[in-house]
């Protein structure tokens, strides 16, 4: 069965309801005043991921409403004071403003990809949750390379400039063709992973295949769990 997942708008963060409708998978929903926000409440209420988007100002708000659903729930903030903020439920990854619709578009199709498309290898919810679940301060970072090495290389991209040390759980999937995510490849890149954190970690991968990309590899890199 697929894992029912939706995205709640909430506050006034510009958020293009093109590229929103783009996400495979995912129900849109946007908080308009405290009646839309019970109403969505409703809709939401057997979904298995509810990511809740926001400049991070109204993160405590929706937090009131949304504790009480029984998903997990992972906000996607612009800012670093409610990402900082260890009070919250399950995760809260911080984006980039600059680029904060592309980076929701990459981040909630990576989830998508990870528990609802085929793969040689996949995961599970459970797998998803025991990284995420209550972890506090998330991160999420796309990566992508082509060529030879294309597996390693998207590695290197997706974590250039970021500290996952002190992660206690990593989720990894890797995107493209069955040529190029080669077993041989997949672990030369969880080398990379596994060094970039501490030792003890718990690390989950999976592969996602699609022949479209042709040369071009895609990685997620999800980490939670942060100690300290």
């Amino acid at each position: 069965m697929n894992v029912k997942i939706s995205a709640v708008i909430i506050g006034s963060i510009n958020i293009d309801a093109d590229t929103m409708k783009k996400i495979d998978g995912v129900r849109i929903f946007k908080v308009t005043d405290r009646k839309s926000c019970d109403e969505i409440v409703k809709n939401v209420a057997e979904d298995d991921i509810v990511f809740i988007i926001s400049d991070g100002r109204e993160v405590y708000y929706a937090e009131k409403f949304f504790s009480r659903l029984p998903a997990l729930k992972i906000y996607l903030v612009t800012e670093a004071q409610a990402a900082d903020n260890k009070n919250l439920r399950d995760a809260i990854i911080q984006l980039p403003a600059q680029n904060f619709n592309d980076k929701i578009f990459e981040v909630a199709n990576a989830f998508n990809d990870i528990l609802n498309v085929d793969g040689p290898v996949g995961l599970d919810f459970d797998d998803v949750k025991s990284v995420l679940k209550n972890s506090g301060k998330a991160v999420a970072v796309i990566g992508a390379a082509e060529g030879e090495h294309a597996v390693k290389n998207c590695v290197d991209n997706a974590l250039e400039g970021h500290d996952i040390k002190s992660a206690h759980g990593v989720l990894a999937n890797f995107k493209g063709s069955a040529d190029a995510c080669t077993m041989s490849e997949i672990n030369a890149a969880m080398e990379k992973i596994q060094a970039a954190i501490s030792d003890g970690a718990k690390i989950i991968w999976s592969v996602t295949v699609d022949e479209s990309l042709g040369n071009t590899v895609k990685v997620a890199v999800i980490a939670g769990k942060f100690l300290g």
